[in-house]
């Protein structure tokens, strides 16, 4: 037995976005570490809060009326300082010096111990004390020589409590964001569960349409999308439940005839009566097997389109020629004339299945319903090197009237009138087969003013 997974270990929408934004907080934090870092460590700013330090400690020495007050001044100044230093864990000290004008030493801080300070070139400079970096501040005031040393604070430790504290600001701002964002996102995923549970509330059969509409504009191409789903299935079940009725009228024809024969050639009193039905019985079966073959072709067409199969660089000449090799003899029986406009060679991406099934029906349609005696050209040719390839069939038989042309290229559709035996489903497939070619098939009446043209155009 499976145990639950945590719900902070699910792949959820919400723990995406939460994990998003603490790696947002993690970035802002180390990019305000790495300023405040680079502005706390800098020299010249250290420079500048030593001269201000020392500067404003001058500034009251200068006003001090004796030597006591001036001790007194820097003596609490120093204490100050310090005090802070060790309050903060700093780990660092400020050294106070205060000389009088004949270089007598007027206050040295506790910090300072043994160590004095000698006499500098300048305002600020550098000085080692007991191994440690110090920066030096010296000026006179008031006849007196005040020097400051600053010890220089290690990087590291800098860094270190900079992150600490940088961190705990965060931590302190981070549920301060999250937490209204997570109500956020929870409430704004509301829709999208309702619409999850009024699809699985849906019927095994129930394909209408859910008529959703989310408050939020993300949502709605979602629920539209959903609907045209359903109602591509809703038409596609549709489409198949009529084939089916359609095929089996279509195939009730034959197999009424193929029984009723077979009674005959059983019963018949004499050999001519048995080799009639015989004959009736052979027409019925390959009727029959026609219609299960045409069948098959479109159900291979139908999957190949859902699959999306590659296409091929095929010679569409070479094979133009095999069709109507394979069609010649029916044309030969009733005297029609085949002819090819075509260049030797043609190469395109073809499916060598769907292009031989459109010549073999388009061929088979012509050679079967035209006049005996009658006229059928296949052209083929591409205008442009990587243009369109265009196929074009013409007879010159009796045409279809205008108002049917636009529906022979439905299933089971028969013209008005025609007594030739069919199943109607040739010029389906031939539209299936330009589809999978990802092409068009046109069907117009050949000039002057009778039989058929028809044109297919297969893209590059």
């Amino acid at each position: 037995m499976k145990r639950p997974v945590p719900m902070f270990a699910r792949r959820t929408l919400v723990r995406r976005i939460m994990l998003a934004l603490l790696t947002a907080f993690c970035l802002v934090w180390l990019v305000l570490l790495a300023r405040d870092f680079i502005s706390e460590t800098d020299s010249a700013r250290f420079d500048e809060r030593v001269l201000t330090l020392g500067n404003r400690l001058s500034g009251m020495l200068a006003d001090a009326r004796n030597d006591d007050e001036a001790r007194a001044i820097i003596a609490a100044t120093s204490t100050l300082v310090n005090a802070s230093y060790r309050e903060h864990d700093v780990p660092g000290i400020m050294l106070m010096q205060l000389y009088g004008a004949d270089g007598t030493s007027l206050y040295l801080s506790p910090e300072s111990g043994a160590t004095r300070f000698g006499q500098a070139s300048q305002q600020l400079s550098d000085a080692m004390v007991n191994g440690q970096p110090f920066r030096l501040y010296q000026h006179q005031a008031g006849g007196r020589t005040l020097r400051l040393g600053a010890q220089i604070i290690q990087r590291n430790w800098i860094l270190q409590r900079m992150g600490i504290d940088l961190a705990v600001s965060m931590l302190i701002a981070l549920p301060l964001v999250v937490l209204p964002l997570w109500v956020t996102v929870r409430r704004g995923l509301r829709p999208l569960r309702q619409l999850s549970e009024q699809i699985t509330g849906k019927g095994l059969h129930d394909l209408e349409p859910l008529n959703a509409m989310p408050e939020y504009e993300e949502l709605k191409p979602l629920a539209g999308a959903l609907d045209t789903l359903l109602a591509q299935l809703r038409s596609k079940i549709a489409r198949e439940a009529r084939f089916v009725q359609d095929a089996a009228h279509e195939l009730r024809t034959p197999m009424a005839v193929i029984s009723a024969q077979a009674h005959v050639l059983a019963l018949a009193p004499d050999a001519r009566q048995r080799a009639e039905a015989e004959l009736q019985l052979d027409q019925a079966v390959a009727r029959a097997s026609h219609l299960v073959q045409q069948l098959l072709e479109m159900a291979l067409f139908e999957r190949a389109l859902e699959q999306r199969a590659p296409l091929e660089k095929l010679d569409a000449a070479q094979l133009a020629q095999q069709a109507m090799a394979d069609v010649a003899p029916a044309a030969m029986r009733r005297d029609i004339e085949l002819s090819l406009e075509a260049p030797d060679t043609l190469f395109h991406a073809l499916d060598r299945h769907a292009f031989l099934s459109i010549l073999h029906n388009l061929l088979h349609n012509a050679v079967h319903y035209i006049q005996q005696g009658g006229q059928v050209r296949v052209e083929l040719q591409r205008p442009a090197a990587d243009g369109p390839l265009l196929l074009a069939v013409t007879d010159n038989g009796p045409g279809i009237a205008q108002a049917e042309q636009a529906m022979v290229f439905e299933r089971f559709y028969r013209c008005a009138g025609q007594t030739m035996p069919g199943s109607g489903l040739g010029l389906s497939i031939v539209q299936q087969a330009a589809t999978r070619l990802r092409g068009t098939v046109q069907l117009s009446t050949a000039p002057p003013s009778r039989g058929c043209r028809f044109v297919i155009e297969i893209p590059a």
